[in-house]
């Protein structure tokens, strides 16, 4: 039998992420927390969820007296503007608004949150900025409305709304709940919120801000109340098991992270001054397990580098190792030789250019000469663990059609619409291959041996893999997307002959094996365990906090002692006893 989920770090509220929004019901028994997790995707890593590469917004509640994750109120719409609770009732008033000042929609929901009971009324006109119970029977809106005058030139246009209790007496009876496919424009529109006035000038002193420090602050409070501690974490991005039962974690906005095998935090290495944007999204240690290495993008949106950082795994200690003049993406075999591949991340692109080579290095940095991998994009993603080798997607021509080749040396003269559609038919032919790189002579540049073709370039989409060697002969398991729908497959190397493939309810955020078991984290919140050499299904376990609520996934490793570790977008590791 397996152990239980342990969450590390052993703190309240681990579904949160960062805090928008808080409220507490006027009898102190629950809080509501408006809890942002941030998006999915960055050019070196993306895991492709269900709706998006954002998560839809939730509202959190909790008992008030110890904390405890109670339920999750689902809010249509992709943000959470403003909540309260009613003076006597154990009733939640939510209100969201999406669009601009020329576009605006949004929907007042209600909900019971003991019971889960939901009341929405959406208006297809206008967004709910703020709440305030006026008495137990009177809930005052404050919306802003679509400006249809251009000539005001898009100031935002604000009128409040009063809602009287419904003539049963039952707050959720206010309106019908729309079906979930309904879309705001389609969405029946009742009477609730179409009686409308210019607001008040009170208003302005209510406006709910977004005040996440303050947030926070009241967070810890109330943890200390209970003799708890808490933090606000950002994603997990990358994980690392080491030999003597610690835990490393790059997370989002911090370099690294140890953990002792008890779950406490041994030490932290916060971000350099000199980072830009993207911290915490890759980790990779030597063999000896002395040095873990990270990558820090520096320089601008439009010129954009990477310092690769090289970490004592003793105490923390940093220096810098190779400032790189490109976003990189490391990769790496092994026995400790790795890669640094650009990424081509700069926004705006320029008119005219080609992807830097990709460097190799020696386990103790040593330069080892480069490679021209070529394209690269988040479609071309691998990352491969415990392999001999150093592999990588690249982007290949089939050849074009007989005929062709005029039409292209037409189109470089004519340039215009016809250029254009012979360019499209060009990239409409190219295939993502996997190709495995091998190190050069001394001072000579390496070689790319592509093995075999994934698919067209516009239908597959790359990610986790791992490295196996067993009865059946070496392979990769590789977790990939084809024309949008994930699946884990193993090929046989070097020609790439599937042994299985097996569909997947959503994309997989982290692949890895241990005695003869593999294990996949969902993005959907689910480890699934397989057989590698078959690719049976044995168990589905759900990744969820002892309430219920299910983590989202971003990457897994597993120790040498059998435990499954996973990181997820709300900042929390996730530990997984092996089976006893």
């Amino acid at each position: 039998m397996s152990q239980p989920l342990r969450i590390v770090p052993d703190e309240p509220f681990p579904e949160v992420g960062t805090a928008f929004h808080t409220a507490l019901s006027a009898d102190g028994r629950w809080l509501a927390v408006v809890g942002h997790l941030g998006g999915t995707f960055s050019r070196s890593r993306t895991v492709d969820l269900p709706h998006g590469s954002r998560p839809t917004p939730r509202v959190l509640v909790y008992r008030r007296a110890d904390l405890s994750y109670h339920r999750t109120v689902a809010v249509p719409g992709e943000s959470v503007d403003t909540l309260a609770f009613h003076p006597t009732l154990p009733l939640l008033a939510v209100g969201t608004g999406e669009g601009d000042e020329y576009a605006r929609h949004g929907t007042l929901l209600l909900a019971d949150v003991v019971t889960g009971r939901q009341s929405r009324v959406v208006r297809a006109d206008a967004g709910v900025a703020a709440l305030r119970w006026r008495d137990a029977d009177t809930l005052d809106v404050l919306l802003t409305g679509t400006d249809h005058d251009l000539a005001s030139e898009g100031l935002i246009r604000y009128a409040e709304s009063a809602v009287p209790r419904p003539p049963s007496g039952d707050w959720l009876t206010l309106a019908p709940e729309p079906e979930e496919t309904s879309e705001p424009s389609d969405a029946p529109e009742p009477a609730p919120l179409a009686v409308r006035q210019p607001a008040a000038p009170h208003w302005a002193a209510r406006l709910p801000e977004v005040d996440v420090p303050a947030r926070h602050a009241e967070l810890r409070e109330l943890a200390a109340a209970v003799g708890r501690d808490w933090r606000a974490r950002r994603a997990v991005w990358a994980v690392a098991a080491l030999r003597d039962g610690r835990v490393l974690a790059a997370r989002e906005n911090n370099l690294l992270e140890c953990w002792s095998p008890e779950g406490r935090r041994m030490w932290t290495v916060p971000p350099p001054a000199e980072s830009f944007q993207y911290v915490g999204l890759q980790l990779q240690v030597t063999p000896d397990e002395r040095t873990a290495r990270v990558t820090v993008a520096t320089g601008t949106s439009d010129n954009r580098r990477s310092t690769v950082l090289a970490i004592s795994l003793a105490d923390g200690s940093v220096r810098t190792e190779h400032r790189l003049r490109y976003p990189a993406l490391l990769a790496s075999r092994a026995d400790g030789v790795w890669a640094a591949r650009d990424t081509c991340e700069l926004f705006p692109a320029p008119p005219s250019w080609s992807p830097s080579a990709t460097l190799l290095f020696a386990p103790d940095g040593t330069p080892l000469g480069a490679v021209p991998l070529g394209h690269y994009d988040p479609r071309t993603e691998l990352t491969v663990r415990r392999a001999p080798d150093l592999y990588a997607l690249v982007v290949r021509d089939r050849p074009a059609p007989p005929g062709t080749e005029t039409d292209a040396a037409r189109a470089d003269a004519v340039k215009g619409p016809y250029a254009y559609a012979v360019e499209q038919a060009r990239l409409a032919r190219q295939e993502t291959w996997l190709a495995r790189v091998s190190l050069g002579e001394p001072d000579a540049h390496g070689a790319v041996e592509p093995l075999f073709p994934l698919g067209p370039r516009t239908a597959v989409r790359g990610g986790p893999a791992v490295y196996v060697d067993d009865a059946a002969g070496p392979a990769l398991i590789l977790a990939t997307a084809d024309s949008g729908t994930p699946r884990l497959t193993r090929r046989a190397l070097p020609h790439g002959e599937p042994t299985w493939s097996l569909p997947t309810d959503s994309a997989i955020a982290g692949v890895d094996l241990h005695a003869n078991t593999l294990y996949a984290a969902t993005a959907t919140g689910d480890l699934l365990t397989l057989s590698p050499d078959t690719g049976t299904l044995h168990t589905r376990h759900p990744l969820a906090s002892p309430g219920g609520h299910p983590f989202t996934p971003l990457a897994l490793t597993t120790t040498p002692t059998g435990d499954v570790v996973i990181g997820t977008l709300e900042g929390r590791l996730l530990v997984r006893g092996a089976s006893a």
